[in-house]
């Protein structure tokens, strides 16, 4: 698979992930580049949400904020497509898989989510996506507890693929720094596929869940 990054650039598209950062826009705000006001959240906040959110109802976190999530990846998706249609060019499900990659793993690095990497390994003959995030904020902010901790990040893959993909598909953790794995690594195929392995989530190695959605 090629570089993402270089994808862009061939296309004439590397101009919009070289943009610069979050800029201040008046007293107490900042934008981002596409001009969409953004607020902070330190890692106290984030730990707070999740133990107000399980001390109500165990559980209650993960789903909120996989539900949260995948609303967040459609949006991005659509952002994206607004800007492209900006500048007449073509929307994300007619770039090359690599571009749209490309915009995703930008998004959150520059976001201060962590180091995405997408792997289309298996896409082809499986119809599996494998993603993986080093630096996680979510695993850091809150280090503490035994279950996954990115169920937004699950959800945000989710709806952007689901976008781009024009498919019902679901994603869902299967390593976690947080439970000691090297970094964290997520799963999207169809979600009937998926069911197929739930299971065996925090029971086995990623590598071994990967390998029964390949058979």
């Amino acid at each position: 698979m090629s570089d993402p990054t270089q994808t862009l650039s061939a296309l004439g598209l590397g101009h919009i992930v070289a943009e610069k950062g979050f800029k201040r826009e008046g007293q107490g705000a900042f934008a981002d580049p596409a001009g969409n006001r953004i607020a902070f959240a330190s890692p106290q906040t984030l730990r707070s949400f999740r133990l107000v959110l399980d001390g109500e109802r165990p559980g209650l976190w993960r789903t909120l904020q996989k539900a949260a999530g995948h609303a967040c990846g459609g949006k991005i998706a659509r952002d994206l497509d607004a800007r492209l249609a900006a500048e007449q060019q073509p929307a994300l499900a007619s770039l090359p898989l690599e571009a749209c990659l490309g915009f995703l793993e930008h998004h959150f690095s520059s976001h201060g989510w962590g180091l995405l990497s997408v792997d289309l390994t298996h896409a082809a003959e499986h119809g599996l996506v494998v993603a993986r995030l080093s630096y996680s904020c979510f695993a850091e902010a809150d280090p503490e507890g035994s279950d996954f901790a990115d169920p937004l990040v699950a959800g945000m893959l989710q709806g952007f693929f689901e976008h781009i993909s024009g498919q019902s598909l679901g994603c869902e953790e299967i390593a976690c720094v947080r439970r000691g794995s090297a970094q964290c690594e997520f799963v999207i195929t169809a979600p009937e596929r998926l069911a197929t392995v739930m299971p065996y989530l925090g029971r086995e190695p990623a590598v071994k869940v990967i390998t029964r959605l390949c058979v």
